[in-house]
């Protein structure tokens, strides 16, 4: 009996956030300066930074650390940041909105001529407008929003550095 509650603890799903899975040993130190905008959303950068440094952290194989300690510079660029209607009701109101992004990102070792990783990433997502026409709602939906396209974007980058490294 009490064999089966430990493995029914021990299976149940939960792992630490950072902790490293079972059989692995690598851990990549990664600098992540500011994301750059080079669109014309602002504030776009701060919320691009923090959604891959948090994904950074929440890695099991990746941490952030210091310029000096770092073995790779991680470095995005926001290209492209697009928000167009996708939606419409019966009198051609827009009820729903699409923003589409496209970070170049370049993942470069310490003293390495080329980098490990270059590529463009696109994320998008889709967001409803308030049927009551609120000002703060629509502006509360589209930031969330945003909030949504970072951490996607986030996600892809670090399974891409996944692919790359480890």
């Amino acid at each position: 009996m009490l064999g089966l509650g430990l493995n029914g603890l021990w299976g149940c799903g939960y792992t630490l956030v950072g902790a490293l899975p079972p059989g692995s040993a690598i851990r990549i130190a990664l600098v992540v300066p500011p994301v750059l905008n080079q669109a014309r959303e602002p504030g776009l950068e701060h919320r691009m930074t923090a959604a891959l440094r948090r994904a950074v952290v929440q890695h099991p194989r990746l941490y952030l650390a210091s310029d000096d300690m770092a073995s790779h510079h991680l470095q995005g660029t926001v290209k492209h940041f697009q928000v167009f209607a996708v939606s419409f009701d019966e009198s051609d109101n827009v009820v729903q909105y699409r923003i589409e992004s496209a970070t170049h990102i370049r993942l470069v070792q310490r003293d390495a001529e080329a980098p490990a990783l270059e590529q463009e990433i696109s994320a998008w997502t889709e967001y409803l407008v308030s049927p009551s026409g609120s000002v703060r709602e629509n502006v509360a939906a589209r930031t969330a929003a945003i909030h949504r396209l970072a951490e996607q974007f986030a996600d892809k980058c670090t399974a891409l550095i996944d692919i790359a490294l480890l």
